[in-house]
């Protein structure tokens, strides 16, 4: 298991929660949709107000095939509405299940912590953020989703972490990788490292 910070998330060996959400296109998904067919990888983020977010989708979709090749979905869970992500995917290509989890109820469940942020840190993060909306506005000519629904939704609540989870066919979790709501995640190719070695 990879941690970069201490956390309270699930750790390797035990049985991922079942969980139901909405998607981005519409039907419900479950994770035990893929019990006994396929691996997982469950990743909780921050969402599509999120730059760094849409960059790591945009880099899991480039690895996405050889994830595939190898037996494994990915299932992005954040707080948008479906409403919200609906009306992003008419501009994005979605790759993979984007599930929808406004009431954050999932979240605890593998130990993801939603607490009111310092305002020192809630500053710091939205400059960061807006950095990078500027830079993917100017470089890439993305558009950035406005965060005000969410800031109106959760107040001064947010992520304390993102977390990555390989999830096996039987339910259990093979590899964890947490980190801090703006952290780095694993490329794919780390993922295709931790598959290789479930065979």
């Amino acid at each position: 298991m990879e941690q970069q910070e201490q956390s309270l998330v699930l750790a390797v060996g035990a049985i991922a929660p079942n969980f139901r959400l909405p998607s981005a296109k519409g039907a419900d998904i479950a994770l035990e949709d893929y019990r006994g067919q396929r691996n997982v990888l469950v990743w909780f983020s921050r969402g599509l107000a999120c730059p760094f977010c849409r960059r790591y989708m945009a880099q899991l979709r480039l690895g996405y095939q050889e994830l595939q090749a190898r037996n494994t979905d990915i299932l992005q869970i954040t707080c948008s509405t479906p409403d919200e992500a609906q009306l992003y995917f008419r501009q994005y290509q979605l790759s993979f299940p984007y599930l929808c989890d406004p009431e954050r109820a999932v979240f605890p469940l593998y130990g993801i912590r939603i607490a009111r942020a310092p305002l020192g840190r809630v500053a710091a993060n939205m400059g960061t953020s807006m950095a990078a909306m500027v830079s993917d506005r100017l470089l890439h000519g993305e558009k950035s989703p406005s965060p005000l629904p969410f800031i109106k939704r959760y107040g001064m609540t947010d992520m304390e972490q993102q977390a990555v989870f390989l999830v096996d066919k039987a339910g259990v979790i093979r590899y964890v990788h947490a980190t801090g709501p703006l952290g780095g995640l694993p490329p794919s190719a780390e993922y295709v490292r931790q598959l290789d070695q479930l065979q």
